[in-house]
């Protein structure tokens, strides 16, 4: 399948939710702390709290794409997001910092994977895949472009004002994307009490396949996220110098890039189940690389680790979306991706003081070892999973166009 212009829009409304609502933080942070004398623990404990908030939303709203269609929520998620970083322009304390950050990423699920994922099955039911790749691919670059253009108009602006610039690209450049979007609907059941009683069968043969994959998304985000926040702080403390820790760093990105371009451009060769068995074998194997080099602290153990984990990264966001997709169908989808995104969340949120307390009080050593342990555990589910049958229709294609 060729990819579409609206995929191709979705991806660069993808990279307008996870630049301004996600990446701008770890840039404006400091320069939020500076103005307020906060320290900086306090304001990343907020977007600590602020991602449980979206934990919470990501039920709801995945809720209200299965009964409304991705269309409006992702219309009025964009400007829900831009009203809530406006919001953040003008806090003048502590609460209402608390208060408005809650918001901002309460409303942050409406903008970013779990309801574009579930826009690109609506459309495209069993078709998808190829276009969830596309929409990673491209919204992959979020930090590459975020983190730099909010650099650069720190240098021309407060922060406050670069909160605005933020709030105004949602309106500028997503919210034509999700208001133009076409519109898709399921096809209607006999009745509410029909309805029901699938559901009810539903979840009893669901069962199986839900909690394997919750475990192994879960687990994987825990460590994606750990290492996003505290990659440096480890190499560190392993041994390697800055420039080493750097470098290291710097390869996960192409890596992540590279393994979503053969995956777009293999894509069919390998079914869901085995990109997922790939991608948590990847980040198994590149979390033992990692505590293999806490032992032995060769710069070339480092840089195997960084492609190997880039890769696992990479294929990580897809399986997302494409996991719940085969198991399961469209039908449902959108409270699927919700319920397995709030508990992956819950995780993710904890991950990283997680990981710097064990760092701290125990050891590096442990802090990576805890690591391998987790991306065992994503590994052992995805096994099981890969052994269990899918349970969507025999012939499910998109939904009905409305």
């Amino acid at each position: 399948m060729k990819p579409s212009p609206a995929t191709l829009g979705m991806g660069v409304s993808m990279t307008v939710g996870y630049g301004t609502l996600y990446y701008s933080f770890s840039i404006l942070a400091p320069e939020i702390a500076r103005e307020f004398g906060w320290s900086q623990s306090f304001v990343f404990a907020v977007f600590s709290v602020g991602l449980l908030g979206g934990a919470v939303s990501a039920p709801i709203i995945g809720r209200l794409i299965d009964r409304f269609g991705a269309r409006p929520v992702l219309t009025f998620g964009s400007i829900l997001a831009a009203a809530a970083l406006a919001g953040l322009s003008m806090v003048q304390n502590g609460w209402q910092f608390a208060a408005v950050t809650l918001a901002a990423e309460f409303v942050s699920i409406a903008v970013q994977y779990d309801a574009g994922f579930a826009a690109l099955a609506q459309r495209h039911g069993q078709e998808a895949r190829s276009q969830i790749t596309l929409v990673t691919l491209v919204a992959g670059f979020a930090s590459t472009v975020f983190w730099p253009l909010i650099q650069w108009l720190l240098t021309m602006m407060t922060w406050r004002e670069v909160y605005l610039v933020l709030a105004g690209l949602n309106l500028v450049l997503a919210l034509p994307v999700h208001a133009l979007w076409p519109s898709y609907r399921q096809a209607p059941v006999a009745s509410a009490r029909a309805e029901a009683d699938a559901g009810d069968v539903g979840i009893a043969s669901r069962r199986p396949h839900l909690v394997l994959m919750a475990i192994s998304l879960s687990a994987g985000g825990f460590v994606l996220s750990a290492m996003g926040a505290s990659l440096l702080v480890l190499l560190g403390d392993v041994g390697f110098t800055p420039a080493v820790a750097t470098l290291t760093g710097s390869l996960i990105g192409p890596s992540q890039v590279a393994a979503r371009v053969i995956e777009y451009a293999r894509r069919g060769v390998l079914s869901p189940p085995v990109t997922g068995l790939i991608a948590t074998g990847a980040i198994f194997l590149s979390l033992a690389l990692l505590f293999a080099a806490a032992l032995y602290p060769a710069v070339a153990i480092a840089l195997v680790f960084a492609v190997f984990f880039g890769i696992g990264q990479g294929l990580t966001s897809i399986i997302r979306g494409v996991l719940p997709l085969h198991y399961f169908g469209t039908t449902g989808y959108g409270r699927t991706m919700g319920t397995l995104s709030g508990i992956r969340m819950v995780l993710s949120a904890a991950a990283p003081v997680t990981i710097i307390f064990v760092n701290e009080e125990i050891g590096v050593a442990a802090a990576i070892g805890c690591l391998v342990l987790m991306g065992a555990v994503a590994l052992v589910a995805m096994i099981g999973l890969s052994r269990l049958p899918p349970l969507r229709p025999e012939a499910e294609g998109p939904a009905n166009p409305s």
